[in-house]
Parts: C-alpha cells; structure tokens; sequence
C-alpha cells in the first residue's frame, strides 16, 4: 500500500506496474454529505464543483493509465453535482475512444436502491447563471465554466452510456449521497499506444551497467537504512547461499534486498516482483520503512559451510525454492525426541525413514 500523488509515478524508470483493480476516491465537493455535515449548507456554491473538476478528471485518467487491461476501475465521489460526475465520466470517455467502457453493475448488489446517471445537464457560473451551451458562457467565466462540462449532444448519448453510472440518494435507504462509475479498460489509451512505440525503438536496458546508488532524500528528519537489491548472481553472498540450499533455477535473486550498501551483509530480505518495482521505482519520493521478509541470517560460526542460515520467518516464502539436499526426512516420533533434546552436545540416535505417513520436512 502506498500514499502517494499518482502524478508522480515515473513508467519509465522501470518496467511499467500496472494494476488489476483500482478506487479512485477523488476530492469533492461533499455536498452529499448534508445530512451529516449541516456546514455545507453555508459553504456550498456552483463554484465548488467547476473548481474540482480538473483535478477529479486527472485523477481518473492517471487511474486508467495504471489500470491493466481487462482491469476494472471505479470512481466515486459523495457529490450529487454532475459537473464532479457524469462530467469527468463524460471527458474521459471521450478521449479514450473504445479502449475504456462503462460496466453495468446495477445487477451487482440486489437490493441496493439507486438511480441511473444523468444524460443531461445545465452547468453554472458563480452567479447561478445555467448554460445550454459553451458558446453563451460570458468571457469572465470561460475560465471557470470550461467546454468539457457540457453533457453529450442527444444524438451522441448511445455512445457513452451514462446512465450505467450509479447515484445514491441519501432518503432511499437511510445513507449518505455517493456517485460511482465502475469502467473497464479494453486495450491501450490513445496516447498510451504513443509512449509505447516510442519506448520500443529508443529503450535500450542493459543488465551489466550498474548505476551508482542514489542517495536517499531525508525525509523527515530521520534516514532510513536503504533498500539495496541484489543485481543478479554475481552478488557477493548469493553464489554460496545458492549452492548450499540448492536453490532451484527459477529462484528471482532480485527480489532479495540487504540494507546497507558497504560492510557484511547481516540479514537478506525477499520481496515479490511487485514490490520490488514499487519500490525501486519511488525510493526518492516514498518514505519506506521496512518491506519484505527476512530470510537468510549471517551467521559467522567456524564450522558452517554457508554463511547464512535460514530465517524462520522466510521460511515459507523460499522453501519452495530450496533443493532435496537441504531436506531431511524424519520419523514424527524422532523429531519430538530432537525438540525435547536439551543437551546439543549429546543428541538422540534418529534415523531417517522413507515411510510418507508419517514424514515431515526439517531443515
């Protein structure tokens, strides 16, 4: 989970992260939220509305950027005015063409008392004058009262489906007032197509070059130990630890990660892909304070082959990956004898069975 302006996610640091479900629970106005916040009455005026308009299109079309395709987005607000509503909805499928629809889901919740979306509307300047049309806005309030606030011409409505949008009335079933849009991307944005061509044929990345680290912005007033991941295999702890356990080649050594860029590597911790592109990708503008699962442990005692041993936590995120040779196979009554053992130094004879009803795995 992450908090953080979407308008500062850079795609092209690394490998795009795409998302399969996505809220946009954008800035509103609230003027749905009467019955439990009476201030609104005093506050509210047409201008609410128009002001956030830009922001809360934004936000939706950064969404459906970040939104995998066959991924599912919905956009909600607690307003009724349809300039925060069927107005960004309205804007942003008309850009998008066929590469974003609109999913009825009024079958979804059987029961849930709702309206349709509008189609049409009148949009407001400060003074409470209404518009029909772009063209009768006065010139002092073009820049408030904007043409992409306008509804669809009635010819072009079978084309957006508004009313597949959801309105709900506060006096329907005792709520607050909620308005949600619930699309679906069906293929790459226009300008998404753009980027894409152009990151083909100028992209080059090259494994062997490494960057130096960045320095970690203080944020704060307090440093964080970085985040350093392994490169590949050519680490200098990863070749013993993989020999030794025998980890299968399937096994991503990128997704394990140390905290300090010099001196012995104490503990090594694994994340999944995913995190690990969060991460790389927004180290200078998300504060990070701890991530991923401690798996492997230095532990320098003379006689161990690998100076690492594995971490209980991990356990369950790597014994997937680890080899036979690392497995042994005892009798359920040999390993209650090994854990009542309080003597190292003079263990219980055990022996190792092939029977599978009563094997488990020890490391």
């Amino acid at each position: 989970m992450t908090d953080l302006d979407s308008k500062k996610r850079d795609p092209t640091k690394t490998k795009p992260l795409k998302f399969d479900r996505i809220l946009c629970d954008v800035p509103c106005s609230g003027d749905a939220t009467l019955r439990k916040n009476p201030d609104i009455w005093l506050k509210w005026s047409t201008g609410n509305g128009n002001n956030l308009h830009g922001i809360q299109y934004r936000v939706l079309r950064r969404g459906c950027e970040l939104l995998e395709i066959g991924g599912r987005l919905v956009y909600s607000t607690c307003s009724f005015n349809p300039i925060e509503n069927e107005a960004v909805v309205h804007r942003l499928l008309q850009e998008t063409g066929d590469s974003v629809k609109l999913v009825d889901v009024s079958d979804m919740l059987p029961g849930l008392k709702f309206r349709k979306g509008m189609t049409h509307w009148r949009p407001a300047s400060k003074d409470m004058v209404f518009y029909d049309k772009y063209e009768d806005v006065p010139e002092k309030w073009q820049t408030v009262v904007r043409p992409q606030m306008f509804p669809p011409k009635t010819e072009d409505l079978s084309k957006y489906d508004l009313e597949k949008c959801i309105r709900i009335l506060p006096h329907h079933q005792d709520t607050g007032g909620f308005f949600v849009a619930v699309f679906e991307k069906t293929g790459l944005l226009p300008w998404e197509k753009t980027v894409e061509e152009k990151t083909e044929k100028e992209t080059e990345v090259k494994e062997d070059k490494k960057e130096p680290p960045q320095k970690r912005r203080r944020m704060g007033g307090y440093r964080e130990d970085p985040f350093v991941f392994f490169s590949g295999d050519d680490e200098d702890v990863f070749p013993s630890i993989k020999e030794y356990y025998d980890l299968k080649e399937d096994f991503d050594s990128k997704c394990l990660l140390t905290r300090c860029y010099v001196g012995k590597k104490k503990n090594i911790y694994l994340v999944s892909s995913i995190v690990k592109d969060v991460v790389q990708k927004n180290e200078a503008n998300l504060k990070i304070i701890n991530t991923g699962v401690k798996t492997f442990v230095r532990c320098d005692n003379k006689n161990m082959t690998c100076p690492f041993r594995l971490s209980q936590e991990g356990l369950q995120s790597i014994l997937q990956y680890i080899g036979a040779v690392r497995r042994v196979n005892i009798l359920k009554q040999d390993l209650i004898l090994v854990l009542q053992n309080d003597n190292p130094s003079n263990p219980p004879d055990i022996k190792a069975s092939s029977s599978t009803s009563l094997m488990t795995n020890i490391f």
